[in-house]
Protein backbone atom coordinates (compact mmCIF):
# COMPACT_ATOMS: atom_id res chain seq x y z
CA UNK A 1 0.00 0.00 0.00
CA UNK A 2 2.86 2.62 1.19
CA UNK A 3 4.35 1.98 -2.75
CA UNK A 4 0.95 3.03 -4.55
CA UNK A 5 0.42 5.68 -2.30
CA UNK A 6 3.70 6.72 -3.31
CA UNK A 7 2.80 6.48 -7.20
CA UNK A 8 -0.21 8.51 -6.49
CA UNK A 9 1.62 11.39 -4.98
CA UNK A 10 4.04 11.19 -7.87
CA UNK A 11 1.33 11.10 -10.06
CA UNK A 12 -0.40 14.13 -8.03
CA UNK A 13 2.35 15.92 -8.12
CA UNK A 14 3.56 15.57 -11.87
CA UNK A 15 0.32 17.22 -12.27
CA UNK A 16 0.47 19.58 -10.57
CA UNK A 17 3.67 21.01 -12.42
CA UNK A 18 1.65 20.36 -15.66
CA UNK A 19 -0.67 22.97 -14.23
CA UNK A 20 1.37 25.47 -13.02
CA UNK A 21 3.73 25.13 -16.17
CA UNK A 22 1.16 24.97 -18.81
CA UNK A 23 -2.64 27.04 -18.25
CA UNK A 24 -4.51 25.12 -21.07
CA UNK A 25 -7.39 22.42 -21.01
CA UNK A 26 -5.59 19.54 -21.03
CA UNK A 27 -3.57 20.45 -17.70
CA UNK A 28 -6.95 21.02 -15.63
CA UNK A 29 -8.54 18.12 -17.07
CA UNK A 30 -5.43 15.83 -15.88
CA UNK A 31 -5.31 17.75 -12.51
CA UNK A 32 -9.13 17.03 -11.40
CA UNK A 33 -8.80 13.47 -12.99
CA UNK A 34 -6.12 12.95 -10.50
CA UNK A 35 -7.45 14.65 -7.47
CA UNK A 36 -11.08 12.47 -8.27
CA UNK A 37 -9.64 8.96 -9.15
CA UNK A 38 -9.47 8.44 -5.32
CA UNK A 39 -12.11 9.31 -4.57
CA UNK A 40 -14.56 6.82 -7.46
CA UNK A 41 -12.11 3.85 -6.46
CA UNK A 42 -13.13 4.29 -2.92
CA UNK A 43 -16.97 4.84 -3.42
CA UNK A 44 -16.90 1.53 -6.24
CA UNK A 45 -15.06 -0.50 -3.03
CA UNK A 46 -18.00 0.94 -0.51
CA UNK A 47 -20.70 -1.67 -1.42
CA UNK A 48 -18.00 -4.52 -0.63
CA UNK A 49 -18.14 -3.83 2.79
CA UNK A 50 -21.17 -5.64 3.24
CA UNK A 51 -19.05 -9.03 2.41
CA UNK A 52 -18.29 -11.86 5.07
CA UNK A 53 -15.04 -13.94 5.54
CA UNK A 54 -15.77 -17.50 6.45
CA UNK A 55 -13.05 -20.23 7.34
CA UNK A 56 -13.82 -23.61 7.02
CA UNK A 57 -12.20 -26.58 7.77
CA UNK A 58 -11.89 -29.75 5.50
CA UNK A 59 -12.19 -32.26 6.94
CA UNK A 60 -13.10 -31.59 10.42
CA UNK A 61 -11.04 -35.02 11.67
CA UNK A 62 -8.22 -36.21 10.18
CA UNK A 63 -5.18 -38.90 10.96
CA UNK A 64 -2.09 -37.81 11.60
CA UNK A 65 -0.20 -37.13 8.22
CA UNK A 66 -3.48 -37.35 5.93
CA UNK A 67 -3.81 -34.34 4.13
CA UNK A 68 -6.43 -32.01 4.91
CA UNK A 69 -6.90 -28.07 4.40
CA UNK A 70 -8.50 -24.81 5.87
CA UNK A 71 -10.94 -22.57 3.32
CA UNK A 72 -10.78 -18.95 3.42
CA UNK A 73 -13.33 -17.26 1.62
CA UNK A 74 -15.15 -14.23 1.13
CA UNK A 75 -18.84 -14.28 -0.10
CA UNK A 76 -21.19 -11.53 -0.54
CA UNK A 77 -24.12 -10.35 -3.03
CA UNK A 78 -22.50 -7.59 -5.04
CA UNK A 79 -21.32 -7.40 -8.61
CA UNK A 80 -18.50 -5.18 -8.53
CA UNK A 81 -15.08 -7.15 -8.57
CA UNK A 82 -13.06 -7.59 -5.54
CA UNK A 83 -9.41 -5.24 -5.82
CA UNK A 84 -7.88 -6.67 -3.89
CA UNK A 85 -8.97 -8.41 -0.10
CA UNK A 86 -5.74 -9.18 2.28
CA UNK A 87 -6.37 -11.58 5.30
CA UNK A 88 -4.05 -12.16 8.03
CA UNK A 89 -4.40 -15.48 9.34
CA UNK A 90 -3.28 -17.57 12.47
CA UNK A 91 -2.27 -21.74 12.46
CA UNK A 92 -2.47 -23.20 15.95
CA UNK A 93 -1.80 -26.58 17.30
CA UNK A 94 -3.72 -26.30 21.15
CA UNK A 95 -1.57 -30.05 21.82
CA UNK A 96 2.34 -28.86 20.96
CA UNK A 97 1.45 -24.98 20.89
CA UNK A 98 3.28 -24.30 17.54
CA UNK A 99 2.10 -21.19 15.60
CA UNK A 100 2.34 -20.33 12.20
CA UNK A 101 0.82 -17.10 10.29
CA UNK A 102 -0.09 -16.58 6.88
CA UNK A 103 -1.37 -14.11 4.55
CA UNK A 104 -3.69 -14.92 1.96
CA UNK A 105 -4.93 -12.23 -0.83
CA UNK A 106 -8.09 -12.54 -2.82
CA UNK A 107 -9.50 -10.50 -6.00
CA UNK A 108 -11.64 -11.32 -8.61
CA UNK A 109 -15.10 -11.60 -8.93
CA UNK A 110 -17.37 -13.12 -6.25
CA UNK A 111 -19.82 -14.89 -7.87
CA UNK A 112 -22.07 -17.47 -6.92
CA UNK A 113 -19.66 -19.25 -4.58
CA UNK A 114 -17.42 -15.75 -3.84
CA UNK A 115 -13.29 -16.14 -3.54
CA UNK A 116 -11.88 -18.69 -1.57
CA UNK A 117 -8.08 -20.23 -1.07
CA UNK A 118 -7.15 -23.27 0.04
CA UNK A 119 -4.50 -23.39 3.01
CA UNK A 120 -2.69 -26.59 3.67
CA UNK A 121 -3.11 -27.74 6.76
CA UNK A 122 0.08 -28.65 8.95
CA UNK A 123 -1.24 -32.28 10.07
CA UNK A 124 2.68 -33.84 11.43
CA UNK A 125 1.38 -33.71 14.41
CA UNK A 126 -1.49 -34.10 16.15
CA UNK A 127 -3.31 -31.85 18.15
CA UNK A 128 -6.59 -29.55 17.86
CA UNK A 129 -5.72 -27.07 15.04
CA UNK A 130 -7.46 -23.95 14.90
CA UNK A 131 -7.61 -21.21 11.98
CA UNK A 132 -8.46 -17.75 13.30
CA UNK A 133 -8.35 -14.53 10.89
CA UNK A 134 -6.36 -11.97 12.77
CA UNK A 135 -7.46 -8.92 10.51
CA UNK A 136 -8.52 -8.69 7.20
CA UNK A 137 -8.51 -5.42 4.94
CA UNK A 138 -10.36 -4.81 1.59
CA UNK A 139 -8.13 -2.41 -0.39
CA UNK A 140 -9.95 0.00 -3.20
CA UNK A 141 -8.61 -0.33 -6.75
CA UNK A 142 -6.01 2.02 -6.54
CA UNK A 143 -4.69 0.35 -3.36
CA UNK A 144 -5.15 3.64 -0.99
CA UNK A 145 -7.25 2.63 1.28
CA UNK A 146 -7.65 -0.40 3.11
CA UNK A 147 -11.07 -0.76 5.12
CA UNK A 148 -11.70 -3.45 7.96
CA UNK A 149 -13.72 -6.09 7.62
CA UNK A 150 -15.61 -8.21 10.42
CA UNK A 151 -13.28 -10.92 11.46
CA UNK A 152 -14.77 -14.50 11.10
CA UNK A 153 -14.82 -17.01 13.78
CA UNK A 154 -11.76 -19.45 13.86
CA UNK A 155 -12.43 -22.66 12.64
CA UNK A 156 -11.25 -25.91 14.48
CA UNK A 157 -9.65 -29.63 12.74
CA UNK A 158 -9.02 -32.59 15.03
CA UNK A 159 -5.49 -33.83 13.75
CA UNK A 160 -6.19 -37.50 15.31
CA UNK A 161 -3.35 -40.13 16.17
CA UNK A 162 -3.02 -42.72 14.19
CA UNK A 163 -4.94 -46.21 15.19
CA UNK A 164 -2.52 -49.36 15.41
CA UNK A 165 -2.77 -52.81 16.18
CA UNK A 166 -3.80 -53.07 19.66
CA UNK A 167 -4.47 -56.87 21.24
CA UNK A 168 -6.19 -56.54 24.55
CA UNK A 169 -5.10 -58.78 27.26
CA UNK A 170 -8.43 -61.34 28.21
CA UNK A 171 -8.95 -59.85 31.91
CA UNK A 172 -9.35 -56.54 30.18
CA UNK A 173 -12.60 -58.06 28.01
CA UNK A 174 -14.15 -60.04 30.86
CA UNK A 175 -13.64 -58.18 33.21
CA UNK A 176 -12.29 -58.00 36.77
CA UNK A 177 -15.68 -58.82 39.32
CA UNK A 178 -13.16 -57.79 42.42
CA UNK A 179 -15.59 -54.51 42.43
CA UNK A 180 -18.55 -53.46 45.02
CA UNK A 181 -21.66 -55.42 46.15
CA UNK A 182 -24.81 -54.16 44.69
CA UNK A 183 -28.14 -54.80 44.49
CA UNK A 184 -29.12 -57.13 41.90
CA UNK A 185 -31.58 -55.68 39.71
CA UNK A 186 -34.96 -57.74 39.59
CA UNK A 187 -33.73 -59.07 42.79
CA UNK A 188 -33.38 -63.48 42.91
CA UNK A 189 -31.77 -65.72 45.21
CA UNK A 190 -28.22 -64.91 46.13
CA UNK A 191 -25.56 -65.96 49.07
CA UNK A 192 -25.24 -61.86 49.43
CA UNK A 193 -27.88 -59.92 50.74
CA UNK A 194 -29.17 -56.75 52.75
CA UNK A 195 -31.48 -55.78 54.58
CA UNK A 196 -34.02 -53.15 53.76
CA UNK A 197 -37.38 -51.67 54.82
CA UNK A 198 -40.23 -51.99 52.40
CA UNK A 199 -40.83 -49.73 49.44
CA UNK A 200 -43.97 -49.89 47.68
CA UNK A 201 -43.45 -51.90 44.53
CA UNK A 202 -40.81 -54.71 45.92
CA UNK A 203 -42.26 -58.30 45.35
CA UNK A 204 -43.70 -60.33 48.40
CA UNK A 205 -41.22 -63.25 48.19
CA UNK A 206 -38.38 -60.31 48.67
CA UNK A 207 -39.86 -59.72 52.54
CA UNK A 208 -38.10 -61.46 55.24
CA UNK A 209 -41.04 -62.51 57.40
CA UNK A 210 -39.43 -63.74 60.37
CA UNK A 211 -37.49 -60.54 60.70
CA UNK A 212 -40.55 -58.46 60.09
CA UNK A 213 -42.71 -60.17 62.23
CA UNK A 214 -40.22 -59.24 65.67
CA UNK A 215 -39.71 -55.62 64.47
CA UNK A 216 -43.38 -54.82 63.48
CA UNK A 217 -42.89 -53.74 60.02
CA UNK A 218 -42.05 -54.90 56.75
CA UNK A 219 -38.16 -55.66 55.62
CA UNK A 220 -36.96 -57.13 52.50
CA UNK A 221 -33.95 -59.11 51.91
CA UNK A 222 -32.10 -57.33 48.84
CA UNK A 223 -29.64 -59.63 47.03
CA UNK A 224 -26.40 -58.60 46.38
CA UNK A 225 -23.93 -59.62 43.46
CA UNK A 226 -20.44 -58.40 42.93
CA UNK A 227 -20.16 -56.00 40.00
CA UNK A 228 -17.25 -55.85 37.54
CA UNK A 229 -15.09 -53.49 38.39
CA UNK A 230 -14.72 -50.32 35.93
CA UNK A 231 -12.06 -50.41 33.59
CA UNK A 232 -9.93 -46.68 33.68
CA UNK A 233 -6.93 -46.17 31.33
CA UNK A 234 -4.91 -43.34 32.12
CA UNK A 235 -1.76 -42.06 30.59
CA UNK A 236 0.55 -38.74 30.56
CA UNK A 237 0.00 -35.91 29.53
CA UNK A 238 3.38 -34.39 29.06
CA UNK A 239 6.41 -35.32 27.47
CA UNK A 240 8.81 -35.23 24.15
CA UNK A 241 6.54 -34.71 21.11
CA UNK A 242 7.78 -37.97 19.82
CA UNK A 243 6.84 -39.76 22.84
CA UNK A 244 3.88 -38.18 23.51
CA UNK A 245 2.70 -39.21 20.01
CA UNK A 246 3.50 -42.77 20.61
CA UNK A 247 1.08 -43.04 23.91
CA UNK A 248 -1.92 -41.09 22.24
CA UNK A 249 -1.74 -43.68 19.12
CA UNK A 250 -1.47 -46.51 21.48
CA UNK A 251 -4.53 -44.42 23.73
CA UNK A 252 -6.68 -44.31 20.32
CA UNK A 253 -5.97 -48.29 19.67
CA UNK A 254 -6.96 -49.12 22.75
CA UNK A 255 -9.99 -47.38 23.47
CA UNK A 256 -11.02 -48.41 19.99
CA UNK A 257 -10.48 -51.55 20.38
CA UNK A 258 -12.15 -52.20 24.01
CA UNK A 259 -15.27 -50.54 21.88
CA UNK A 260 -15.11 -52.85 19.51
CA UNK A 261 -15.01 -55.68 22.34
CA UNK A 262 -18.15 -54.03 23.56
CA UNK A 263 -16.16 -52.75 26.62
CA UNK A 264 -17.27 -49.41 27.82
CA UNK A 265 -14.01 -47.78 29.76
CA UNK A 266 -13.10 -44.41 31.12
CA UNK A 267 -9.69 -42.13 30.40
CA UNK A 268 -8.51 -40.60 32.71
CA UNK A 269 -5.26 -38.29 32.89
CA UNK A 270 -4.15 -34.78 34.72
CA UNK A 271 -3.86 -31.49 33.11
CA UNK A 272 -0.39 -31.03 33.02
CA UNK A 273 -0.34 -27.57 33.88
CA UNK A 274 -2.76 -27.41 36.18
CA UNK A 275 -2.82 -30.87 37.75
CA UNK A 276 -6.80 -31.05 37.16
CA UNK A 277 -8.06 -34.00 36.75
CA UNK A 278 -9.87 -34.83 33.23
CA UNK A 279 -11.99 -37.66 32.91
CA UNK A 280 -14.59 -39.05 30.05
CA UNK A 281 -16.62 -41.61 30.06
CA UNK A 282 -16.14 -44.04 26.80
CA UNK A 283 -19.05 -46.26 25.76
CA UNK A 284 -19.56 -45.36 21.98
CA UNK A 285 -17.33 -43.57 18.79
CA UNK A 286 -19.08 -40.54 20.06
CA UNK A 287 -17.65 -40.20 23.20
CA UNK A 288 -14.47 -41.41 22.20
CA UNK A 289 -14.84 -38.52 19.92
CA UNK A 290 -15.14 -36.16 22.56
CA UNK A 291 -12.80 -37.37 25.10
CA UNK A 292 -10.33 -36.98 22.03
CA UNK A 293 -11.30 -33.56 21.34
CA UNK A 294 -10.83 -32.86 24.67
CA UNK A 295 -7.16 -34.48 25.05
CA UNK A 296 -6.04 -32.69 21.88
CA UNK A 297 -6.95 -29.66 22.75
CA UNK A 298 -5.00 -29.86 26.74
CA UNK A 299 -1.23 -28.63 26.17
CA UNK A 300 1.36 -31.02 25.98
CA UNK A 301 4.86 -29.97 27.60
CA UNK A 302 7.99 -31.21 28.35
CA UNK A 303 7.20 -31.72 32.15
CA UNK A 304 4.04 -31.65 33.82
CA UNK A 305 1.34 -33.23 36.33
CA UNK A 306 0.55 -36.62 36.73
CA UNK A 307 -2.17 -38.77 38.55
CA UNK A 308 -1.16 -40.09 41.45
CA UNK A 309 -0.60 -44.30 41.24
CA UNK A 310 -3.24 -45.27 43.40
CA UNK A 311 -6.60 -46.71 41.95
CA UNK A 312 -9.81 -46.03 43.52
CA UNK A 313 -12.29 -49.15 45.05
CA UNK A 314 -13.98 -50.64 42.18
CA UNK A 315 -12.21 -49.64 39.70
CA UNK A 316 -9.13 -51.91 37.49
CA UNK A 317 -6.90 -48.99 36.20
CA UNK A 318 -4.62 -49.54 33.28
CA UNK A 319 -1.65 -46.88 32.31
CA UNK A 320 -0.36 -46.94 29.08
CA UNK A 321 3.44 -45.52 29.82
CA UNK A 322 5.56 -42.51 27.52
CA UNK A 323 6.73 -45.48 25.44
CA UNK A 324 3.83 -47.00 24.89
CA UNK A 325 3.77 -50.16 26.42
CA UNK A 326 0.86 -51.19 28.64
CA UNK A 327 2.07 -51.02 32.62
CA UNK A 328 -0.58 -53.28 34.90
Amino acid sequence: MARRRALYGAALLAALLFQIFDVGYLAHFLLGAVLVLPLVSLLLTLPLLGCRVEVLASPAAVERGEPAAFRAALRGRCWLPVSRAVLRLELKNALTGEEERRRVVLSGLLGGEGLACPLEAPTGRCGRLTCQVRRVRLLDGLGLFALPLRAAPPAAMLVLPRTEPFPLPERWTEGDHGGPLLPRPGGGPGEDYDLRGYRPGDPLRSVHWKLSSKRDELVVRETLEPRRRELVVSFPHFGPAEEVERTLDRLNSCCRALLEAGRPHRVRWAHPETGAVRDFRVEDPRGLERCLEAVLSDPAPETGQDLPVTSAAGEQRVRLGPEGEVVP
